[in-house]
């Protein structure tokens, strides 16, 4: 059985079925343009443009598949079409502001940035000016596929070594819940074509849709009392709050810190999980010590405190200068000279062998 609906004067006919797809994409749609308004509100400046820009892609997409002939949405589906071809680098626009909220798009390399940038205009002149079909839509799908997993790749590497919870939980859900979600519907776009246009697929996909919306949506919008609009007079006076307390430190980093002065970071290969059965601790805990008492974000950069201050030692000593600068960082920990020189440069400015040639006679 059929239900009739005339719009505009033309006839949209649609099943009880496409009726259900139909009302839970546009619940969800509803429900994640809200989110819209509150990351406006609660997120920081840096972040709310990107997860703003990423929930309007997800909106886009959600309508633009919903069981209605192509035709039938008119002017709509064109910039539909472009911001639903734009969602992969809408999340990678994500990621970079999650895992690097202090830098901007501008301070990464123009190699990179630039490719991106023009491919998003061509994208734009593309889907709203020429009719979006044919080899270049589908050169469209495979960079985003490419993008995908990229994402992918940014989020899984260096996750067990992040020490800030909300961001490790952040990278859990942009990869199951976003990265893996669509570069499977890409997948049946360049493969199985034909499954996504039956109507159990769409109804499927549409309750996935709504489920992950619910999901996404009970995440960030928690109607608490403390729930403020994030602005820089609410941030100043909480750095204000933050560094005129300074408590004592725990039981537990006066371990912590022990076992790091006695040397352990020395270890090759050492892990959060290694330290934490060392110290005594679950590695949450752990983790929560060394990013909320010590003040460091990632795992690698707390042992390099200790690794590169013990190296420089080695390097300013004259009566050193005899051994290799690869044997003072493997004797530090570090398994070899190319990370070993990436955290020195990073850390002094300036690679090993410059930093050894200031204290040679």
């Amino acid at each position: 059985m059929c239900l009739s609906y005339t719009v505009v004067s033309s006839m949209i006919t649609l099943t009880h079925l496409e009726i259900v797809d139909l009302a839970l994409r546009l619940a969800a749609s509803g429900q994640l343009g809200l989110l819209i308004y509150w990351f406006g509100q609660y997120k920081p400046k840096t972040q709310k443009r990107a997860y703003q820009f990423f929930v309007l892609c997800i909106i886009s997409y959600i309508l633009l598949t919903t069981p209605i002939a192509n035709e039938d949405y008119g002017w709509l589906r064109a910039p539909l079409l472009l911001l639903t071809d734009l969602t992969a680098f809408s999340i990678w626009y994500l990621v970079l502001t999650i895992l690097k909220p202090q830098r901007s798009l501008m301070d990464y390399p123009k190699w990179l940035t630039i490719p991106v940038g023009l491919w998003c205009v061509w994208l734009a002149y593309f889907f709203l000016f020429t009719p979006g079909k044919g080899v270049l839509h589908d050169a469209s799908h495979v960079i985003g596929f490419v993008v995908l997993g990229y994402v992918i790749y940014r989020c899984l590497h260096g996750y067990f070594d992040d020490l800030v919870d909300e961001r490790r939980s952040a990278r859990l859900i942009i990869v199951t819940g976003c990265g893996i979600y669509m570069a499977v519907l890409t997948f049946f776009e360049l493969a199985f074509r034909f499954v996504k246009d039956l109507s159990l697929f769409s109804l499927l996909n549409a309750l996935t849709i709504a489920l992950l919306s619910f999901i996404f949506s009970a995440r960030y919008i928690k109607p608490n009392a403390d729930d403020r609009p994030v602005n820089e007079k609410t941030m100043s006076s909480a750095i204000k709050e933050t560094s005129s307390s300074k408590p004592p430190r725990s039981v537990n980093a006066e371990k912590l810190y022990e076992l790091m002065e006695s040397g352990i970071y020395r270890q090759p290969d050492f892990s959060v999980s290694a330290l934490s059965e060392a110290v005594g601790i679950p590695q949450h805990q752990l983790r929560k010590l060394i990013n909320q008492e010590l003040g460091f974000t990632n795992f690698s950069h707390y042992l390099n405190s200790y690794r590169i201050p013990e190296v420089c030692r080695q390097l300013e000593n004259t009566q050193q200068q005899h051994i290799p600068i690869l044997t003072l960082a493997l004797e530090a920990g570090f398994n070899s000279i190319a990370p070993f020189n990436r955290a020195f440069k990073h850390h002094m400015g300036m690679t090993p062998k410059q930093y050894r040639e200031r204290f040679q006679k």
